[in-house]
C-alpha cells in the first residue's frame, strides 16, 4: 500500500511522480488527480482498514522491502513542452 507518515514524504512524492504526470493538476481548473485524493483523504485510515489498504495499494504500491512508494500505476509522463 503507498504510504505516507509525514507531509514531507508526500511533497517528495508529489515532485517526483505526480507532478510530473499529464493526471496532476490543481483543483477545481481540471478536478485533481483522483489517485493523490484518495491517499491524501485515506493515507493514515488504512493502518486500521485493509480494505482501503488494499485499494490504495492498487494505485500506488510499496517497494519489494516495504520501505518506498513505487510509481503510481496511473502515471502517464506530461509530454516535453
Amino acid at each position: 500500500m503507498g504510504y505516507f507518515p509525514n507531509g514531507d514524504a508526500g511533497i517528495y512524492y508529489e515532485a517526483k511522480y505526480c507532478e510530473k504526470c499529464i493526471h496532476y493538476g490543481d483543483p477545481p481548473d481540471d478536478g485533481g488527480c483522483p489517485v493523490w485524493l484518495m491517499h491524501l483523504l485515506w493515507n493514515y485510515d488504512q493502518t486500521d482498514n485493509q480494505e482501503i489498504a488494499d485499494m490504495l495499494s492498487l494505485f500506488i504500491p510499496r517497494s519489494e522491502d516495504g520501505l518506498d512508494n513505487k510509481q503510481c500505476t496511473m502515471f502517464v509522463e506530461k509530454p516535453n513542452v
